[in-house]
């Protein structure tokens, strides 16, 4: 009898035991689901398979915070940079205001790209633009934050209006020499901003590609 009652307690110790480890692991995965619950796991797998956990919802409002900032300063630069050219938004300041990005494109401003652009300026808006405009415009380029990318300016464009600031721009980076891969990757941004088909471009592809 002792040992069957000794028995008796180990099983029932064993099932308490188990029960609680029962009741722990549904605790465990309560705690675990997604901050969102299903919505979330939905948004996770669109995003990368993994679910919204509590802290991923807390990064994605400061992310979103970041983006808003970065968007709104570059608007207030390009309004300056419009002051400063004399320029309303159209076909001439988007021009004007890609050649500002070519100058100041190797992180500094390029003394013959500046002329290159000044020349540019003078003969297709019929304005006087003296190299010191251009260059308080170029200082005041979009940098910081990921790199611009142009979209803006292919609104109300035509076909032949975009080849022009293309044209325009890739004749201001290519006044200091040969185009570096920086130069490039420049190009290549300003091509998908403005919509341009690459058959537009011609022989202008394999440039772009290298």
């Amino acid at each position: 009898m002792p040992l069957i009652r000794s028995v008796l307690t180990l099983l029932a110790s064993g099932a308490a035991f188990l029960a609680h480890g029962a009741r722990a692991q549904v605790e465990s995965e309560r705690w675990q689901q997604p901050f969102f619950g299903t919505w979330g796991t939905q948004l996770g797998d669109i995003v990368g398979g993994a679910s919204l956990t509590w802290w991923t919802a807390a990064f994605l409002p400061v992310a979103l915070v970041g983006v808003l900032a970065i968007w709104r300063l570059r608007r207030r630069r390009r309004a300056l940079r419009r002051r400063i050219t004399g320029l309303p938004d159209g076909p001439r300041f988007r021009m004007v205001d890609a050649m500002c990005h070519a100058v100041w494109a190797e992180r500094r401003i390029d003394p013959e790209r500046l002329r290159r652009a000044a020349d540019i300026a003078r003969d297709t808006t019929g304005m006087d633009f003296h190299p010191d405009r251009l260059r308080d415009a170029a200082m005041r380029v979009d940098r910081g934050g990921p790199p611009p990318g142009f979209r803006w300016m292919r609104h109300g464009l035509t076909p032949a209006e975009k080849m022009v600031i293309f044209n325009a721009t890739i004749s201001v980076l290519l006044a200091d020499g040969p185009l570096s891969s920086a130069d490039r990757k420049f190009l290549r941004r300003l091509v998908r901003g403005l919509g341009i088909p690459s058959d537009d471009l011609g022989d202008l592809n394999r440039v772009l590609s290298l």
